[in-house]
């Protein structure tokens, strides 16, 4: 007697999404690669812009590196998990999915991506006030540019949100292929594990440099116009052609000097106290900066590289020609049994998915979609919903045949149970 065997749909299912999760990564981070290429002359060349700048730097490429490595272990989890449902299809098309002449309807294929080596933020564009270095000599103008931080921390905001999305479509999927029992389900249930807790973690950390960014942003932008301002009121308070005549190293009377010094001391005492909330933002920054490179460090030596050397280390061989007859075989023979005209070129249709799927018939004479699965365990897959929702429009009655023993999933009987799917049950084994 012949064992049942797993549904393939399911891991088409799953591979499906991690290809969709690929390219989704992909086309984020090629966005963000984009946005970064133009973040020149951002941290400034004042003491503070130097460090922040250096602390982006290093965590910001090792982010960018992970990330991309991130699409790779994507488009190698999705190869892995499609060749092992096409081990496992008994449908006419296995033998097409097998030499990757075409890939399974749920299944858009992969990409992936690398980014450009960051561009250094060195260097600053605010223009310096006219008053500042009679004021604040030696202190250098904090000439970082916060509007182009900000932008960046959108950059980065943008792909971690992105990147934090990922999980909840592969859980469900994953969740969908646990219940089937076959050799290769410990491994792709760790190795799936393990990318799901490392996305987790590199959206987060992807997070925090945005914060990190942003926040240092919001508090240059402050002491520069904060400095701006006082350097604008004591222009008032002096009198702008004494100012002026300073600046330009001209001698003014006793009393104008005097003056001015008071209020150069006074103004010189604010912009001081403003600048050290600049210095703790920069360290709160470089802080933050710090611990996101070593979670970063953290997914790829411990999440992503087992993965890679282990269960992604070599793409998954094709099966062999006997597997593939053999499933074959075990597919025609439940057709045949279920009733499935052996002689009639099966017709397909457009999913609301946009995918293209082919039911084992579709008789529009009686108004019937007929799938038969000869699977342990039946659930609700991409491929169901697809050819459920052309019946629903058309009318058409919807007939499930699957073996004695298949077991239904809670979705799959409760539309069972409301008429939706009329479930015949038959003997596959013997």
């Amino acid at each position: 007697m012949s064992e049942l065997d797993v549904d393939p749909e399911l891991f088409y299912d799953l591979s499906g999404q991690y290809s969709t999760a690929s390219r989704t990564a992909s086309a984020a981070l090629t966005t963000m690669d984009r946005e970064l290429r133009d973040a020149v002359n951002m941290a400034g060349n004042d003491p503070c812009g130097e460090s922040w700048g250096r602390g982006y730097t290093i965590c910001g490429v090792e982010a960018t590196v992970t990330a991309g490595r991130a699409t790779e272990v994507l488009a190698k989890m999705a190869l892995l998990v499609r060749q092992s449902g096409i081990n496992h299809d008994q449908s006419e098309n296995a033998e097409d999915y097998n030499s990757g002449k075409i890939l399974p309807p749920s299944d858009p294929g992969s990409k992936t991506f690398i980014c450009r080596p960051l561009k250094s933020p060195k260097g600053g564009s605010r223009a310096k006030p006219a008053a500042w270095d009679i004021v604040m000599q030696p202190e250098m103008w904090i000439d970082g540019n916060a509007t182009l931080m900000e932008q960046v921390s959108t950059s980065w905001l943008n792909a971690a949100s992105a990147y934090g999305t990922l999980d909840v479509d592969l859980r469900k999927k994953m969740a969908n292929l646990s219940g089937s029992q076959t050799d290769e389900m410990p491994d792709i249930q760790d190795a799936h594990n393990s990318v799901i807790d490392a996305f987790d973690a590199l959206s987060d950390s992807m997070r925090n440099i945005s914060g990190a960014v942003g926040g240092y942003s919001a508090t240059l932008k402050d002491v520069q116009e904060y400095s701006e301002l006082q350097l604008t009121l004591l222009s008032g308070a002096v009198g702008a052609d004494v100012l002026g005549a300073l600046i330009g190293g001209k001698a003014v009377s006793a009393g104008a000097k005097k003056l001015a010094d008071i209020e150069i001391d006074i103004v010189r005492d604010r912009i001081q106290l403003a600048m050290k909330a600049l210095t703790q933002a920069e360290l709160l920054s470089s802080s933050t900066f710090t611990a996101a490179s070593g979670t970063v460090r953290y997914v790829m030596t411990s999440k992503f590289q087992p993965v890679l050397d282990k269960q992604l280390k070599n793409p998954p061989p094709p099966a062999s020609t006997g597997t593939t007859k053999r499933n074959r075989l075990e597919g025609e023979k439940a057709e045949m049994r279920a009733g499935i005209d052996p002689m009639k070129t099966k017709e397909s249709l457009i999913g609301d998915s946009g995918k293209r799927r082919t039911p084992d018939d579709l008789d529009h004479g009686q108004q019937r979609l007929t799938e038969v699965k000869n699977v342990q365990n039946q659930g609700l897959t991409d491929q169901i919903r697809d050819e459920l929702a052309y019946c629903d429009r058309r009318g058409y009655e919807f007939v499930l045949i699957t073996d004695n023993n298949t077991k239904l999933t809670a979705e799959m009987q409760s539309l069972v149970n409301q008429g939706k799917i009329k479930h015949v049950r038959m003997d596959f084994r013997s």
